[in-house]
């Protein structure tokens, strides 16, 4: 029988009871509105990210454009690579390690680094073990690939250089994007797995070269791993570029470079736009090397190789320019009143005090005048008047012809060169600016230094009576659709007076026509040339280095203008002179019709 406690339930429990059930019911409520708000209000936001879970994008790179030279010839295709892809992550056995060593001819100790270290693509989550396989390996590797389920050959599409190392400098190569580049480059659409150029025009035109990729949308599992491709975008292939180059005329240049052992550069462009005809730096470099791997022994060969065959010497190269330089010290006498007409005494030495200055041959040149100091190159002409003006007059017709300043190239890597002055001295030495340095400076040698291409764009300043156009490569991109032309730019005009140019123009072409000049060995019948040769002392080489620079034809609008320095091969004018009029038979040989 059961008990009566005698216990009653009274209002305040009742209460209670009332309470709970309020509490219980806007628990509801709220759980209610926030599925509500869920589903209604934030439903496209919840879509998209239960969508973003469930399909990835999978880039596919777009097809890199050829290059062709000016005659169409194609000189820079793409091709199919291959790599051998690792699909079980970072998961390796001792045999598996063993298996492929024998497989690929690659230590056990690398591929394991690769396995553990390698990259991995996100969601089809393969590990790339071996980034730029060997053909024949690739080929192998396919007959046999059924025994190592755990790999997989893939082709991907890959640079090819036809002529490999011919106008390397140039053209220049492609490699993986560093994490450098990459951070520079993401917000252009770069991607951490982009092949980019890294030198030369591959480097300058890389955007319009590469395209735009395209994607495949790809479904995964819960484990992230593909299943399906649902629906994919097409890539977009990039520009086509074709050059102002004549491959024909810098394979013929670059074999006499090889055939006379010869270290440095020789450069051709047109007068009236700055096109590049030809623009060799010798020795040169493997591009298809260069763009793959390369192995530490001939990166060794490479860099221990005395003559810097990396160094593209026509704008990266500096050197100090010799007598090519001496018209525009010329110049700046000129504006200081100087009349050309006018004649000194040269017995072979010019001296300030116990301080002396020869002239390259022995007792002198006699009686000159200013015409006769560019045709015999008489350094006394040019130590008096540079002692009598000064540095400023030099410097600034110097600058104003563009020494001391990039040429604006299309092609990665130019330097500036150094157009000194006091201040630059004092900050650079922490020595005053003495008259010797000027004095020096008017002949092309001391501390200034130009690049080839500077004495190039110079003397298209020459030839143009004033104005030079920035040079360029390329000459225009297509993509099958649209053509961009490179349209002539003008880089600077000078407003220096006509019979400046006269004066110098006459007293270029004897130094070409008349048996004392010093540039006699690029004579040519039936075509009048302009030129001017110059030798440099430099601290690298025990002779001179030897330069020439000109333009033809010289007794009407130049349509040509060349320079040619050859490091430490001695005697401008027969030497630099001897390669300068190999080219400019060539060019007649391929454009004779034009000159005329």
């Amino acid at each position: 029988m059961k008990k009566d406690l005698g216990i009653k339930l009274g209002k305040s429990f009742e209460f209670r009871g009332e309470i709970y059930k309020v509490f219980i019911f806007l628990v509801f409520i709220l759980l209610g509105s926030r599925m509500a708000y869920l589903q209604i209000v934030k439903k496209d936001k919840y879509n998209y990210l239960a969508q973003k879970n469930r399909v990835k994008l999978r880039k596919i790179d777009a097809e890199r454009g050829n290059i062709y030279d000016s005659n169409g010839e194609l000189i820079v295709t793409n091709t199919l690579g291959y790599r051998l892809v690792y699909l079980n992550q970072r998961n390796v056995s001792e045999d598996q390690l063993k298996e492929m060593a024998e497989a690929t001819g690659y230590a056990q100790e690398y591929l394991q680094r690769r396995v553990k270290y390698g990259e991995i693509v996100p969601y089809t989550r393969e590990n790339i073990l071996i980034d730029d396989l060997e053909l024949t390996l690739a080929h192998k590797l396919m007959e046999k690939i059924g025994d190592y389920p755990y790999l997989e050959v893939q082709s991907y599409s890959k640079r090819k250089y036809i002529h490999d190392s011919l106008a390397a400098h140039t053209i220049g190569y492609v490699k993986k994007i560093t994490e450098k580049e990459y951070e520079t480059l993401k917000e252009q659409g770069y991607s951490p797995r982009d092949i980019v150029g890294k030198t030369g025009i591959e480097k300058v035109y890389d955007l319009q070269m590469k395209g735009k990729p395209g994607y495949d949308y790809i479904e995964v599992n819960a484990l992230n791993r593909a299943q399906k491709i649902e629906k994919n975008k097409d890539p977009v292939p990039g520009y086509n570029l074709h050059l102002s180059v004549d491959m024909r005329l810098q394979e013929y240049m670059e074999k006499i470079f090889e055939e006379q052992n010869l270290s440095g550069s020789i450069i051709a462009l047109e007068a009236q736009t700055g096109k590049v005809l030809t623009m060799v730096s010798y020795p040169t470099y493997s591009l298809t090397t260069f763009s793959s791997k390369i192995s530490q022994e001939e990166w060794d060969e490479i860099t221990n190789d005395s003559r810097k065959p990396l160094t593209n010497k026509s704008i990266s190269g500096e050197y100090p320019p010799g007598s090519v330089f001496k018209p525009f010290s010329a110049f700046a006498f000129f504006n200081n009143g100087l009349d050309p007409k006018t004649k000194i005494y040269d017995n072979g030495v010019y001296s300030i005090g116990k301080w002396s200055w020869r002239a390259w041959k022995k007792g002198g040149h006699g009686t000159v005048d200013f015409e006769k100091s560019i045709v015999e190159s008489v350094n006394p002409y040019y130590y008096r008047y540079a002692d009598q003006f000064g540095l400023e007059p030099i410097i600034d017709v110097a600058g104003s012809f563009g020494y001391g300043k990039l040429s604006q190239i299309d092609v990665f890597g130019e330097r500036s060169g150094i157009l000194p002055n006091e201040k630059w001295k004092r900050a650079r030495f922490k020595q005053s600016w003495f008259k010797g340095d000027t004095i020096i400076l008017s002949i092309g040698q001391g501390y200034l230094l130009s690049t080839p291409m500077q004495v190039a764009v110079s003397y298209m300043g020459l030839a143009n009576r004033g104005k030079a156009y920035v040079p360029h490569v390329v000459d225009y991109m297509e993509n099958g659709k649209e053509k961009i032309d490179i349209e002539p730019k003008v880089l600077y005009e000078t407003n220096y007076p006509s019979w400046y140019y006269d004066a110098l123009n006459q007293a270029l072409i004897n130094t070409v026509e008349k048996n004392n000049g010093t540039t006699k060995a690029l004579r040519t019948k039936g075509l009048v040339i302009g030129a001017k040769s110059g030798s440099s002392q430099n601290s690298r080489f025990d002779e001179t280095h030897a330069l020439v620079a000109g333009y033809f034809p010289a007794d009407k609008q130049p349509e040509i203008v060349f320079t040619v320095l050859l490091e430490g091969a001695g005697g401008g004018g027969s030497v630099a002179g001897g390669v300068a009029k190999k080219f400019v038979d060539k060019y007649l040989e391929y454009y004779n019709e034009e000159i005329k």
